[in-house]
């Protein structure tokens, strides 16, 4: 796993579990003022090595694949003040919350030649989007991102999942069906719906700040 850690001075660290094929790069964007954030990617492996000690307090947002990993991980990370899963769940691998086994054909199948058409057609909402996200996309190569969906595909929790406090989702997310992902969270974490938004939520998204304290 990839790390990269943005510093505010703060003695405080939201750790980002990011989703499938993403970097750094792509969450360029993003801003927070009153925390250091751990930008985690990459799960091609799953080594996870980060000194803790300075932090007094440690947030999770846990997006898309990475809230699966997260559970993965959950020995290796410090205990949390406020999770925040966006767009995913522990059961990755379950065929009805899950990754449908349509949705890890389409996965599969995305080639570099297609890869944009992937994008505007699951990852975002309308043109202005996916602009945006072709502008500050991930640089990650395509046989990294291929290798990262195997382990991903193979990934199952034996520990107790992460206790999410609330469950970001969108309603138009052609990943996880928005409904499926309701009835999963709505007994387990205060629930928040994005409408006109799709899987990748970041352009509405853009400030660790407001989505640890939403």
């Amino acid at each position: 796993m990839q790390t990269k850690l943005i510093k505010n001075n703060s003695k405080n660290l939201i750790i980002f579990l990011t989703g499938w094929g993403c970097d750094a790069d792509q969450f360029s964007f993003m801003k927070s003022e009153k925390y250091d954030v751990l930008i985690c990617y990459d799960y091609t492996n799953l080594n996870f090595d980060f000194d803790f000690s300075k932090y007094n307090e440690f947030y999770l947002i846990s997006f898309s694949a990475g809230v699966n990993i997260g559970c993965v991980l959950k020995n290796k990370l410090p205990k949390f003040k406020k999770t925040v899963a966006i767009n995913g769940n522990p059961l990755a691998n379950n065929q009805y919350y899950g990754l449908r086994k349509e949705i890890l054909d389409v996965f599969a199948g995305v080639t570099p030649s297609n890869a944009l058409d992937f994008r505007r057609k699951f990852l975002v909402y309308d043109d202005e989007e996916f602009r945006k996200f072709n502008s500050t996309q991930s640089h990650r190569t395509f046989e990294s991102c291929m290798q990262e969906l195997l382990v991903i595909n193979q990934c199952n929790s034996s520990n107790e999942p992460v206790e999410f406090n609330i469950a970001i989702l969108s309603k138009d997310d052609k990943i996880f069906y928005y409904e499926r992902q309701l009835e999963y969270w709505s007994d387990k974490s205060r629930c928040i719906t994005l409408e006109n938004c799709a899987h990748f939520p970041f352009f509405r998204l853009d400030n660790y700040d407001s989505i640890i304290e939403i």
